[in-house]
């Protein structure tokens, strides 16, 4: 190596280590009251307006982002929710997570439930999102469950991400 590409190369580890040591010491003065509760960054409604639909909405809090590949929708009983597919996303360049898709402000989607899941009275859901604070402090994946009505709204509890409805939980809920 020569001694310009050893100097840049000297140069670009110091700049790395400057830059962990930035981050580290901000994550040292970042308290917990310095965060909203994740309900309050991440206010998740579900609806049920019509038989056959859900409809899942977050209002996300300024300073606060959900990650596009972190939303999960799992439904008792089995077999009633179909795939789905999320807007697209803001792309960006996360440093927890590397190249992904954000959402900010508001994001929300409909999912049409299979035929014959329309004839009952009950669903139940569970939605898995996790997020992070503009801060540099991400907060573990929430599960939050909800048991609708046609035409009801509800405000989902949270529970264990990895607390199935009934059974095993789904292998696409483990998250890497």
């Amino acid at each position: 190596m020569d001694p310009r590409q050893r100097f840049l190369s000297g140069l670009s580890a110091a700049l790395g280590i400057a830059l962990a040591a930035a981050s580290l010491k901000l994550s040292a003065q970042i308290s917990e009251s310095d965060l909203l509760p994740m309900s309050e960054a991440f206010r998740l409604e579900v609806s049920r307006p019509q038989a056959e639909r859900v409809r899942v909405s977050w209002t996300i809090a300024e300073g606060y982002y959900l990650y596009r590949e972190r939303i999960r929708v799992e439904a008792a009983p089995a077999g009633v929710l179909p795939g789905f597919v999320l807007p697209p996303g803001i792309p960006t360049q996360d440093p927890f997570f590397g190249e992904t898709e954000i959402y900010r402000h508001r994001v929300a989607f409909e999912i049409t439930l299979e035929e014959g899941a329309a004839r009952l009275d009950r669903v139940h859901l569970k939605v898995v999102s996790q997020g992070c604070a503009d801060l540099g402090v991400c907060f573990p994946p929430e599960a939050r469950t909800a048991e609708l009505s046609v035409g009801e709204t509800v405000i989902p509890k949270a529970r264990d991400p990895f607390a199935p409805i009934g059974g095993a939980p789904p292998a696409d809920l483990l998250f890497p």
